[in-house]
């Protein structure tokens, strides 16, 4: 350690201590020490008063082949590790050689992704991480997303668990599943109610298409109807011992019925018989054609004129 009058400092102006920061080659803060000094760093004071009036940091001048940035501030880009240029990052050896051996760099450096879930008691269930794509589906068919972030979370309504079962689920398969994806190999009691009770409620309807159903009081023809072979292109189908669905519209189903040698009747909408009115084939009457003289043979017979006296009352002004 050398001193110089009465305040020590270390080394000597020849070979500083540490190397000068690149930037803060000819900032104004180095001219108030003493030129026999050592440099030493400018104070924040300074660097955030000489950025204010310069407007931006200074750059060192780009490089000849237009990668100045890269090549002036490797620690930046993350080319070089420990701010050593020399001794350049995996990352940064990487991304020179090949950007696409990039992946199984980046992918060590993100979060593993989880498997598995913490389901609660209020019907919750949390991942604290990145959930993996089979963890984000299973969740996504039977329950609602409520949070983003590091710790996503699902929530289990009655909704949400006859969605999953109206994709296909039954409440066992679902069970199993929500279970092979806790972490502690379990699930709350409340959640099982849940998805017990819903499944016991989906089903009990039922919605099917139709264009028009048969019924009838004796339950053998409805056997032979569905049973017949030349009403096939109808797809009947027995949804009751008297009632038969039919794919086809009315229309078409009587005309297939009466083609096969039954007496079908057609039945309106509020249970009574509609009387079918045939067609009526009507011969249109001819449009007498019009004399184009007929006025003026009317004036002439209130005139008391002779049909030949044409010419005397054509020229007498009638």
């Amino acid at each position: 350690m050398a001193t110089t009058g009465t305040r020590p400092h270390y080394g000597t102006p020849s070979s500083p201590p540490w190397p000068p920061s690149p930037w803060a080659r000819g900032h104004p803060c180095r001219t108030r020490h003493h030129p026999d000094r050592s440099p030493r760093a400018p104070t924040p004071r300074c660097a955030v008063s000489w950025r204010r009036r310069t407007g931006t940091a200074p750059r060192r001048q780009p490089a000849a082949d237009g990668r100045g940035t890269r090549r002036a501030h490797p620690p930046r880009s993350g080319l070089s590790g420990a701010g050593r240029p020399r001794h350049p990052h995996p990352l940064g050896r990487a991304l020179l050689a090949d950007p696409r051996s990039l992946d199984e760099l980046l992918g060590d450096l993100l979060p593993p992704l989880l498997e598995r879930a913490h389901f609660q008691a209020d019907l919750t269930a949390v991942v604290p991480g990145r959930p993996a794509a089979a963890l984000a589906g299973l969740l996504a068919s039977a329950a609602d997303r409520e949070s983003e972030g590091h710790a996503v979370t699902w929530r289990f309504t009655p909704a949400s668990v006859r969605r999953a079962l109206d994709a296909g689920h039954s409440a066992g398969t679902l069970l199993d599943d929500l279970t092979r994806a806790s972490t502690t190999g379990t699930l709350p009691q409340p959640l099982r109610y849940l998805v017990q009770d819903a499944a016991r409620a989906h089903g009990r309807m039922r919605v099917l298409p139709a264009a028009c159903c048969i019924r009838s009081d004796d339950e053998s023809l409805v056997k032979e109807l569905a049973a017949h072979r030349a009403l096939h292109s109808l797809a009947l189908r027995a949804i009751a011992p008297t009632v038969l669905v039919s794919s086809s519209p009315p229309a078409a189903t009587l005309e297939a019925l009466r083609a096969a040698g039954y007496a079908p009747a057609l039945e309106s909408d509020t249970g009574a018989t509609t009387v079918e009115r045939l067609p009526a084939h009507r011969t249109t009457a001819p449009t007498p054609t019009r004399d184009p003289h007929a006025p003026l043979t009317l004036a002439r017979r209130l005139l008391g004129l002779s049909p030949g006296s044409q010419d005397t009352a054509t020229s007498s002004g009638v």
